[in-house]
């Protein structure tokens, strides 16, 4: 609720100024644990989704993807010589199929 009432409130303002709004880079450094990236990724595109505002996750492979990003803790699997952050991609999926359908 603060992310979208404080921090995305000038995105808003110039919003309603005829601005168009997109963020051309987003993600969570591998750094960071698992839960926490995963919630601020969902509330993050949550918040995108309602307000019509379209993003560019930083990278697919690496630090910041769901393949071969090297988050320590993460549950991964094979994907051809990969290994696939399951759940960073289904929530990745499943935020750009609600915004499909707003």
């Amino acid at each position: 609720a603060r992310l979208a009432a404080d921090v995305y409130l000038p995105w808003r303002e110039l919003e309603a100024q005829g601005v168009g709004v997109h963020c051309g880079e987003l993600g969570v450094y591998n750094r960071t644990p698992p839960e926490v990236t995963y919630a601020f990724l969902d509330d993050l595109l949550s918040i995108f989704n309602a307000n019509g505002w379209g993003g560019a996750l930083w990278n697919l492979r690496g630090a910041f993807g769901p393949l071969d990003n090297g988050r320590e803790g993460t549950k991964t699997e094979p994907c051809g010589d990969h290994q696939l952050d399951r759940q960073m991609l289904d929530l990745l999926k499943r935020r750009i199929t609600q915004a499909r359908e707003l």
